[in-house]
């Protein structure tokens, strides 16, 4: 069933019905069932009882999926008790937090091409804690962000047949129309091919759809003109792998390999609405990666925008192309002073990370720390991935040219193409996002590292 949920935050109940956690030290009535996660309504209190067990073995994640998982099904109007779930290692303030971003997550209206729709049913939940959002983000802040993630999913739901480069650009135009300090221009073919972004053209080379770069450029720190972050997202809106074609199973879900772009384009905008005091540009490299009579061979080389040549060895390894591409222009049009870049790269990360954590790679301390922390914030998981000396041998291996895009060396895939990329950086700070297991699930789309990259800028701003 489709809802329309109603999110209030008050000090005090005002529905029928609570929601209220018990633990197994206390449990307030004999006919609770004692079984984790498991929802028990007695009447005549007019309560759920949702048993959690052992108090101490309770995390935010936990708490978050109950809530986004529950909220998928529920159909009645509750007050939640957001007290109830305090623990040892749980304070209010951060359960606060937790609970109005899962339910935010639900407000979501699932993108359906179905042509017999379900009733909506209106929901309301009133978060009902005295205590205050922790001071790092704010309700308007969740909400904004929420909105941002909600749009990107969208996007990343939408079949390849409808979202193709053109139609993203507009709708992110149109995200992004009358946002104070926020500009939006977006590149055509003709204007790609004069800044010899040839990787990216190389990828689009068999598509029947033009490829596009979308540039949100924001400056909302005049202060410091010179300091400006360069964000970049790989949007490939279908990927086939090219010549080096995928398995038929393979193809499944490659529709979500524009996932970095959504999500970099919706956190720009999520900045940009909060007025955040940092510059940034954003930048979107879209594409489909098809297969025609013009579509790109395995051997053949490629001048990138910087100047490097590349020999694409591996059609099916495009995205670091159209990002070497996109990085380049955030560096050299954009001015960025550091970069953050997010892309479904490679299948090795699930093999790595599973769908639990994001992979990171990053050449400068200082640029991961302070993104760690905000993730640790937001509660997007990350983990630290290395960038060998002997992955950017890999990547140098070509006898033809300065790169190869594919590693000789089977093994140690998401290294060597965070090595790649690193080629790109031009000795700035750089921080690759590997989002390949954590950008969609069950067949849809995450919004994945939104709030952390909102809460990166914002940060970034205040430390000022």
């Amino acid at each position: 069933m489709d809802k329309n949920i109603l999110l209030n935050v008050s000090s005090k109940l005002e529905l029928k019905l609570k929601l209220t956690a018990v633990f197994a030290d206390k449990v307030p009535h004999e006919l609770i069932a004692k079984e984790k996660n498991k929802l028990t309504l007695i009447s005549e209190d007019k309560t759920y009882y949702l048993y959690l067990g052992d108090s101490k073995g309770l995390t935010r994640n936990d708490v978050y999926n109950f809530f986004v998982n529950f909220s998928s099904n529920n159909i009645q109007d509750l007050d939640i008790d957001v007290k109830s779930f305090v623990t040892s290692n749980l304070n209010e303030s951060i359960l606060l937090q937790t609970i109005y971003e899962a339910l935010w997550f639900d407000t979501f209206k699932e993108y359906t091409l179905k042509s017999k729709k379900n009733e909506e049913k209106k929901v309301k939940y009133n978060v009902v804690s005295t205590a205050k959002f922790p001071s790092y983000t704010s309700q308007q802040q969740i909400e904004i962000q929420g909105e941002s993630i909600n749009l990107a999913r969208n996007l990343q739901d939408m079949p390849p047949n409808l979202l193709y480069p053109e139609v993203f650009a507009k709708k992110i135009q149109d995200a992004a129309k009358g946002i104070k300090n926020l500009s939006v221009k977006v590149l055509g073919q003709k204007e790609i091919t004069e800044l010899n972004m040839n990787l990216l053209l190389a990828v689009n080379a068999g598509s029947n759809f033009d490829a596009r770069v979308v540039v949100l450029e924001y400056k909302g720190d005049p202060q410091h003109a010179d300091d400006i972050l360069g964000l970049v997202g790989k949007g490939i809106t279908f990927d086939s792998g090219g010549y080096s074609l995928k398995p038929s199973l393979a193809m499944k879900g490659m529709k979500f390999d524009m996932s970095g772009a959504a999500s970099v384009c919706n956190a720009a905008i999520a900045a940009a609405k909060l007025q955040l005091k940092i510059n940034f540009v954003a930048v979107a490299c879209l594409t489909e990666n098809k297969i025609g009579g013009h579509a790109t061979l395995v051997e053949t080389v490629f001048t990138s925008m910087n100047g490097k040549t590349v020999e694409i060895n591996n059609t099916d390894a495009e995205g670091r192309l159209v990002l070497a591409d996109g990085m380049t222009y955030a560096l050299r049009k954009g001015k960025a002073n550091r970069i953050i870049e997010l892309s479904t790269l490679t299948g090795a990360m699930l093999v790595a990370l599973g769908s639990y954590m994001t992979g990171a790679f990053a050449t400068d301390d200082k640029l991961f720390n302070d993104f760690d922390l905000s993730s640790q914030q937001t509660n997007e998981e990350i983990w630290r991935m290395p960038i060998h000396q002997q992955n950017i041998l890999n990547m140098r291996s070509s006898k033809i040219a300065d790169l190869s895009n594919l590693s000789k060396d089977p093994y140690g895939g998401s290294s060597n193409a965070a090595a790649f990329l690193k080629e790109f950086s031009e000795d700035k700070p750089f921080l690759h996002l590997d989002i390949a297991g954590t950008a969609y699930k069950n067949d849809r789309g995450m919004g994945i590292l939104i709030k952390t990259l909102v809460q990166y800028m914002k940060n970034y701003s205040t430390s000022k």
